[in-house]
């Protein structure tokens, strides 16, 4: 009797184990970021910051600078960057909360569909905002190009503004943009060949790094699961890493990949833009507005 109760005990036991593995070794919720947002204090610096991504580093353009929301407020303009967009925008009249001249301002990680998202993450534990319908004003029309779910608490927490996003098929062909498709799968066929041929043999975002307290943490490991020395891997990229801090930088760095280092340097070199900023090869802060990026292959 005492041996059937010792062996029901080790069961037990051994089905806690598992139980408390399986919510410890959570997987992220989604599997990419789609799109990723650079602040810029006016609209002179997102036409400067244009400029350099497309003339100088050539990457693909989505779409070129103009009034988003046909109201004056947000100049927006995007470019392709492999595995994600890379957004840049400057409000007017300018966001008293930000006084640097460029900041990391947003991510907006990718759902395929927003509605049954809203409910996972409801379940994780994550409070957040109802899905909205995403309007621009295109070709001096309304148009909806996707839904989004604003997570204001971890967004506050992190000092960075954090959301979900699901592109509709109108997000992918909208009159301003400069390379369109009918589907997802079309455009993004379409702006990976293009970003071939950009000269610095860029490949993609390959790491965003949070300078976070260890309260906005709790909140990421929810969003993201269980992370593995400071770092969580989405499955289509970027990493996602973080070094704990009591200043909450919010997005501190990103790195980006290329095809080959020293090709990258000696292009950087060439055009006076190559940095070396703790003994890691990176764009010369000073014509990116004070931004850290990186270069790794």
């Amino acid at each position: 009797m005492k041996r059937s109760i010792l062996y029901l005990a080790v069961i037990i036991l051994c089905f806690s184990c598992n139980q408390t593995l399986e919510k410890e070794f959570k997987k992220p919720i989604t599997d990419s970021i789609s799109i990723f947002e650079i602040y810029l204090k006016d609209s002179v610096a997102v036409n400067h910051f244009s400029n350099f991504l497309r003339n100088t580093l050539e990457l693909p353009v989505e779409w070129e600078p103009f009034d988003i929301f046909g109201n004056d407020v947000v100049y927006d303009a995007a470019f392709h960057l492999g595995n994600t967009t890379l957004e840049l925008l400057s409000v007017n009249p300018p966001l008293d909360n930000i006084n640097e001249a460029a900041k990391y301002n947003r991510i907006l990680f990718h759902s395929k569909n927003i509605d049954s998202l809203s409910i996972a993450i409801s379940s994780a534990g994550i409070e957040h905002q109802p899905p909205y319908n995403f309007n621009i004003v295109s070709n001096n029309s309304e148009l909806i190009i996707g839904k989004q779910i604003n997570l204001d608490s971890i967004s506050k927490l992190s000092n960075i503004n954090m959301a979900f996003w699901q592109y509709l098929n109108a997000g992918y062909n909208f009159s301003e943009r400069t390379i369109k498709g009918e589907t997802k799968e079309v455009l993004k066929t379409k702006l990976d060949a293009a970003m071939k041929s950009n000269p610095m043999g860029i490949l993609g975002l390959k790491e965003v790094h949070l300078s976070v307290n260890q309260l906005a943490i709790y909140d990421w490991r929810k969003l993201l699961g269980t992370d593995t020395a400071n770092k969580w891997v989405l499955s289509e990229g970027p990493v996602i890493s973080y070094t704990l801090t009591t200043e909450n930088i919010g997005v501190d760095w990103i790195t980006l990949s290329v095809q080959n280092l020293d090709k990258a340097k000696e292009f950087l070199s060439k055009k006076n833009f190559l940095s070396t900023e703790k003994n890691r090869v990176a764009i010369n802060p000073s014509i990116i507005y004070g931004l850290q990026i990186y270069i790794e292959e």
